[in-house]
């Protein structure tokens, strides 16, 4: 769960311009992600890689 922190604060430290590159950048086939206000768009992201996460997990088993 460290991850998520660490990530959380990562994208909380930038402002709406380097959040909305790096989300276009990282996640470009998920445009569902680029869109809302930074406090929206960092919950979308957590949320997408906590599922990623989930999944992975899943598949293991």
């Amino acid at each position: 769960m460290e991850d998520f922190n660490q990530l959380k604060r990562k994208l909380d430290d930038m402002d709406m311009p380097e959040l909305s590159k790096y989300i276009m950048e990282n996640y470009p086939e998920n445009e569902e992600l680029w869109f809302g206000s930074k406090k929206i768009l960092v919950r979308k992201v957590l949320n997408f890689e906590r599922n990623l996460l989930n999944a992975k997990e899943l598949a293991e088993h």
